[in-house]
């Protein structure tokens, strides 16, 4: 047996709808025996409505960069979140940053706040705002990811440095597509993984992932990596193997012995 571990917008998704030739080599991946979990940065709420309407299969998702797993009946097994008071901290910096919008993520729902309305959102367009439930949001006391939703690559790269360096111990910020999403330390797509091999019982070196971004890179590292071939080439050389899309990553695997 197989696992196929793979990240969603940028890989397995990257039009519209998911590709009916990469559902279908999924469904044929599974039928023969193997195993396919979705890896993202999405909250489970938004990711949710993205299973419905591709009509996707599934043997575990992980969300939030890797601080939310769920098993293949949408169970719980894991959920990580923030030091309370340090995510509050975080806020605070966000709201006097030159960026469109953020959004608190609770483990399962995501609730946005508007910053700048004269930018375009372009990651959370057809969100809600938020704002006049902020407080409402933040009094249930649980923060499992922040995302800064953004449209400038140089201050994305110095948010996610400050984070990194400030926040040290307490958070860890990744760029992402126009946005930084920001995740309790210690959570990655790499570590949700060790849990799912833990819980599932799976061999590591069965194990095989595949992204297109810098928050893939732990689980490329950790595990048999493989990129999509429209990736960064920074991402692209963390990988064992470039593949054009799912079929083929999938094509791949089916040949090996």
């Amino acid at each position: 047996m197989k696992i196929l571990a793979s990240d969603y917008d940028g890989t397995l998704r990257t039009g519209v709808l998911v590709d009916k030739k990469d559902r279908d080599a999924i469904v044929k991946f599974q039928k023969d025996g193997n195993h396919f979990g979705i890896v993202t940065g999405r909250s489970m709420e938004s990711l949710q409505k993205e299973i419905e309407v591709n009509n996707l299969t599934y043997d575990f998702i992980i969300t939030n960069n890797g601080g939310v797993i769920f098993d293949k009946n949408g169970n719980l097994l894991e959920c990580r979140y923030m030091d309370f008071d340090k995510a509050l901290d975080i806020i605070s910096y966000i709201k006097n940053l030159e960026c469109v919008s953020y959004v608190i993520n609770d483990g399962y729902h995501r609730f946005k706040f508007d910053v700048d309305k004269s930018q375009v959102d372009h990651k959370y367009a057809n969100m809600e705002d938020h704002s006049e439930h902020e407080e409402e949001v933040l009094d249930r006391g649980k923060i499992a990811q922040l995302v800064i939703s953004l449209n400038d690559d140089a201050l994305a790269e110095e948010i996610a440095q400050h984070i990194n360096t400030n926040f040290r111990g307490y958070a860890i910020a990744y760029v992402n597509v126009n946005c930084v999403d920001i995740v309790p330390e210690g959570v990655s797509k790499a570590e949700a993984l060790y849990y799912i091999e833990d819980e599932f019982g799976y061999d590591h070196d069965a194990i095989y992932t595949i992204g297109d971004s810098f928050n893939d890179v732990p689980m490329l590292e950790e595990f048999h990596g493989v990129s999509v071939a429209h990736a960064k080439e920074a991402v692209q050389v963390k990988a064992e193997k470039i593949c054009k899309d799912i079929e083929e990553c999938i094509d791949w695997l089916m040949s090996l012995q």
